[in-house]
């Protein structure tokens, strides 16, 4: 996915969401890991911005403060960016940041590439928000075509009050069609496309591999394709439609 900055074109990285919110590591103020399932039984309001050095990641953050004040406490609203945890703890305490869970995703980019909303180019977050249901079901979700402009905050919070009101799920199918069949494993071939692509597909495998305790192995196999293979008896649709989301 592109977006943009300044009208100039950014690439986004990372795994394409299917309808269920994967699990994600990132770093408190006290250099602690926290994950989302630390926020288990919670609707979650997820924002993430660029730097909070900047005029608009500012306001979107004291914006979300605001707003926090007239939610119910089955709502959490989790800000997320790629500044360090230092930094943040500063911007928290000099603004009154009592609202807001701000986390940084410096260390791991774990929620960057399981959200798919890492900037190649920056290593920064893209500016988005997510809301999720107690369950993890993504409700709503918008990624700022342009970097420099706000996310729509009324079309989010009348998306909040329909997730508080209703326990509905909606989902998504995803039909798993690219795999073939050997003797004991299912195997994946696709070719790396552009330069820098490589750096960023291993990081993605290794979060896949720490986090999701995926097994599987890849290799290098002619003119810049990678063969990932998978046990047969590891295989299902949910662990191959998460492979397909990263490359196609």
């Amino acid at each position: 996915m592109k977006i943009k900055f300044k009208n100039e074109s950014l690439t986004l990285v990372g795994i394409s969401l299917g309808s269920v919110a994967p699990d994600f590591r990132i770093i408190s103020q006290k250099i602690e890991i926290v994950k989302l399932s630390d926020f288990k039984d919670k609707i979650k309001i997820i924002t993430s911005f660029p730097s909070l050095d900047t005029p608009v990641c500012d306001l979107q953050v004291k914006e979300f403060n605001k707003i926090a004040t007239n939610l119910s406490d089955k709502v959490v609203i989790i800000g997320i960016s790629c500044d360090l945890p230092f930094a943040q703890k500063r911007f928290c305490e000099m603004n009154e940041i009592r609202n807001v869970f701000v986390f940084s995703d410096y260390k791991f980019h774990s929620f960057g590439i399981n959200f798919g909303v890492l900037i190649k180019e920056l290593r920064l977050l893209a500016r988005t928000i997510f809301i999720l249901d107690q369950d993890n079901n993504i409700r709503y979700s918008e990624i700022v075509e342009e970097l420099t402009q706000q996310p729509n905050y009324e079309k989010a919070l009348i998306s909040l009050e329909e997730v508080v009101k209703s326990k509905e799920k909606k989902w998504e199918e995803i039909k798993c069609c690219r795999w073939k069949k050997e003797e004991k494993f299912f195997s994946l071939e696709f070719p790396i496309k552009k330069e820098g692509d490589l750096d960023i597909l291993l990081r993605i495998f290794s979060l896949l591999k720490e986090e999701r305790n995926i097994v599987f192995d890849f290799c290098f196999t002619y003119d810049n394709y990678i063969k990932v293979s998978i046990p047969i008896q590891n295989f299902n649709i949910e662990i191959g439609n998460v492979f397909e989301r990263i490359i196609y």
